[in-house]
């Protein structure tokens, strides 16, 4: 049975081990793989919590080495309630990788100067651990948090071993890098691995030329070092081999196409869709819009109002007042929020007017509201902030909350995802496995999983402007379909309900594409 080591910072499969997307990943796809007859092997940090939260065993030591010394770190064997019987879940616990939220917040001027370190004694520790795999195993690395594994086995006499194994790298969103310097006393790789700056030819081949300083791209070594490269997502694969350009509204390579395309040319890279579980016995539970608001200030109460008790008063105030209303139509997001996914929101169209003024007043005239769910970047959750504050028919809950965003699939009307780049996008596959169309920017998986018309709608435009007015547009057209064809709204919503994107599908894949 070929084993594959899949090796991450997330996993949705332990308690306590998801932030994104990517741990949903992380917990499906390994499953997936199993019933094809492969052996899984999931690591992941323990970040000082996970072995703890979840049933764990204690598996081993590691020896390892990092900032010139020789350091020790515990393997723990972590069982979930659910899991495939071919899948092994370890965590790797060392005091210098502690933290919940699992990721750091860096200072200004210090992007990824936490992360990219702990990251990197992960690799080291994990790339020791890997000795004595047989020849025939794969491993499987995912985004840029894996990336310094390839500067190891690349340039790390202590690493050789690593060379007789075939590496996958999978890309899950090319706008996180990781990026440090090389040289320097704090967060560089001179930092991390001392010992290899003892002949310093390989830093040439190995900067990115992008920058004055030497840096190191963690994402962009294992676009360029690894067997074989996937993204999460067809047309993702097609878009980041082309130039960005932000002012226009396009995200593609971030600097890194030129990789991307000789990865394409070489037969390295392809784009393999995300997918998402679908039981056999599954309800879709809608609740009244009074049940709903009562259930959103519920969750509200559970939150620690220390830095915003002030907006939730005003938030519940206002579901208070409006709770024994019937709307019409109920607009749903749930969302990071950050520029990817609320940018758009925030534009102006051909007329003057920012998009969420425009659909707001929509709204208004159509007796709906919009309910978006998520918190982010302090910049953009200010800028929603501010539209709840204009805007009656705008609730904006800043915050995450497991029940209010299942019982948003479940009951709204229109799930709307305007992010400026999709890699993938799951929760649009979520509200279509509720019978909930979606709204989508024609980019990434969005473009790949809603059918404009048929299951849902889509937008483009070559520049900002003509993005804003095309959502704005179909926006209109979607709530106009909604509450007044009803027979083609029925026929819409069940054609979303019946669409599959299945792992088993996906994992077949990765097997005959990457494996």
């Amino acid at each position: 049975m070929k084993q594959i080591i899949m090796i991450a910072a997330e996993n949705d499969s332990l308690i306590g081990g998801k932030v994104g997307g990517l741990a949903d990943v992380i917990r499906d796809l390994p499953n997936a793989l199993a019933k094809y007859e492969f052996e899984i092997t999931v690591i992941i940090p323990a970040y000082g919590f996970l072995h703890k939260e979840n049933a764990s065993k204690f598996l081993t030591d590691v020896h390892f080495s990092f900032g010139g010394k020789s350091l020790k770190g515990k393997i723990f064997e972590v069982v979930p309630k659910l899991t495939h019987k071919n899948v092994t879940h370890l965590v790797f616990e060392h005091p210098e990788i502690r933290g919940n939220p699992i990721y750091s917040q860096d200072p200004p001027g210090q992007p990824f100067a936490q992360d990219a370190t702990k990251y990197a004694l992960f690799c080291s520790a994990v790339g020791q651990y890997l000795k004595g795999l047989p020849a025939s195993s794969i491993v499987h690395l995912h985004d840029w948090h894996m990336g310094t594994m390839f500067l190891l086995r690349e340039l790390h006499p202590g690493f050789t071993h690593l060379k007789n194994l075939k590496h996958v790298f999978t890309i899950h969103n090319l706008g996180y890098q990781g990026n440090r310097p090389i040289s320097g006393n704090h967060a560089s790789v001179e930092q991390w691995f001392p010992e290899l700056f003892t002949d310093t030819a390989w830093i040439e081949k190995w900067k990115d030329h992008r920058y004055k300083e030497p840096q190191f791209t963690p994402l962009a070594a294992g676009i360029r070092y690894a067997d074989k490269v996937n993204t999460v997502s067809p047309t993702y694969a097609e878009e980041i081999l082309k130039t960005s350009d932000h002012k226009n509204g396009f995200y593609g390579g971030e600097g890194l196409e030129q990789y991307l395309q000789q990865a394409k040319k070489k037969n390295r890279l392809s784009g393999i869709l995300n997918a998402i579980e679908y039981p056999s016995h599954r309800d879709v539970n809608p609740i009244p819009f009074i049940g709903l608001c009562d259930l959103i200030i519920a969750e509200i109460n559970k939150e620690d109002r220390k830095n915003s008790g002030e907006y939730f008063d005003l938030v519940i105030s206002r579901i208070k007042k409006y709770r024994i209303s019937q709307p019409k139509i109920l607009l749903t997001s749930i969302t990071r929020v950050t520029e990817q996914k609320v940018r758009l929101l925030f534009e102006k169209g051909s007329d003057g007017k920012c998009t969420i003024d425009k659909i707001l007043e929509t709204l208004d005239r159509e007796n709906g509201f919009y309910l978006l769910l998520g918190n982010g970047i302090k910049e953009f959750e200010e800028k929603c902030e501010s539209a709840f504050k204009r805007h009656e028919r705008l609730i904006y809950l800043k915050l995450y909350s497991n029940p209010v965003a299942q019982a948003l699939y479940a009951s709204g009307s229109i799930f709307m995802m305007p992010s400026s780049f999709e890699p993938c996008g799951i929760s649009q596959m979520i509200a279509m496995q509720n019978g909930q169309p979606c709204m989508v920017h024609a980019v990434g998986g969005l473009k790949d999983t809603v059918i404009d018309g048929v299951n849902g709608f889509q937008f483009s435009g070559n520049n900002v402007k003509e993005q804003v007015d095309n959502l704005v547009t179909i926006t209109n057209q979607a709530v106009d379909i909604c509450i007044n064809d009803k027979p083609r709204w029925k026929k819409i919503k069940r054609e979303a309900s019946f669409a599959r994107f299945e792992w088993s599908k996906s994992a077949k894949l990765y097997i005959d594409l990457l494996y």
